[in-house]
């Protein structure tokens, strides 16, 4: 499998999960929730306190809305002697404040949270919580929430096929400061986006209008003065001067520096 992390990015694909008793409540009363939440917490540190180890550990908060898949990924996790489960949470409403009172090292969350979207709870931890980092862990892949997640600055993103050891190793990174996206497809889709900021930020930079960056693809292409202006419905002399404002921003003095200017930017 390939992997990358940010800065060095990690590819990292259902998790085997522990089956558990479903809720009492689909809709848990939010002072229950939390009393529920930070009493898991605690019976779990009193399961590790016998664990005595040097190594760092990394206290995660388990934020998701189905009780198999959250309490299996808790389980998970005790397991390890580098990780404290402090909290978990089946809905949104209260996230935010379990976070502020527990203080985690990652928080691993959900988008799908009900009523509630875990990308907005995110944005709101991502303010609250300035040291806590936001690991979106979720069963959908979508092209529009993944590029979301990184616009406000997650620190992961991960699907929920992902095999137990490469969570574990993301989760670490993570940990570690780096940012981690855990599929292929969606690391592609990501330095696609990267591709066309830098883009812009280069056309930007050039004063380049779109349509002068066509203009410029016609001449690349071998298209004459007087090709250009038929395409176009122009006049040969408004070409001139078209090509002309381009030379200028560029600083070039002709059409194959003017060409060979646009394709070192990237535009063409």
């Amino acid at each position: 499998m390939t992997s990358a992390f940010f800065p060095s990015h990690r590819v990292v694909p259902m998790i085997p999960l522990l089956p558990v008793a479903s809720d009492d409540s689909a809709n848990p009363d939010p002072t229950q929730e939390m009393e529920r939440a930070t009493e898991i917490g605690s019976q779990m540190q009193m399961g590790d306190s016998a664990r005595q180890t040097t190594q760092t550990t990394i206290r995660v908060l388990v934020v998701d809305d189905h009780e198999i898949v959250r309490n299996g990924l808790c389980t998970m996790l005790s397991e390890e002697d580098d990780f404290e489960v402090v909290g978990q949470a089946g809905s949104g409403n209260m996230v935010v404040t379990l976070a502020l009172q527990l203080q985690p090292d990652i928080v691993v969350l959900d988008i799908f949270l009900g009523a509630f979207n875990g990308l907005d709870i995110a944005q709101q931890l991502l303010r609250g919580c300035p040291k806590t980092r936001i690991v979106i862990l979720t069963g959908h892949t979508d092209d529009g929430n993944l590029l979301h997640a990184m616009r406000i600055g997650v620190h992961g993103y991960l699907e929920k096929a992902l095999p137990i050891n490469e969570l574990l190793i993301a989760l670490r990174a993570v940990y570690r400061g780096e940012r981690v996206i855990g599929e292929p497809r969606a690391m592609t889709q990501v330095l696609s986006e990267f591709e066309k900021l830098t883009k812009e930020q280069e056309r930007m930079r050039s004063g380049l209008t779109d349509l002068e960056i066509e203009l410029v693809r016609l001449a690349a292409e071998g298209c004459s003065n007087k090709e250009i202006a038929s395409r176009q419905f122009w006049s040969e002399v408004t070409v001139k001067r078209k090509m002309q404002d381009i030379y200028r921003k560029l600083e070039v003095t002709d059409r194959a520096q003017a060409v060979a200017e646009v394709i070192r930017m990237g535009l063409i």
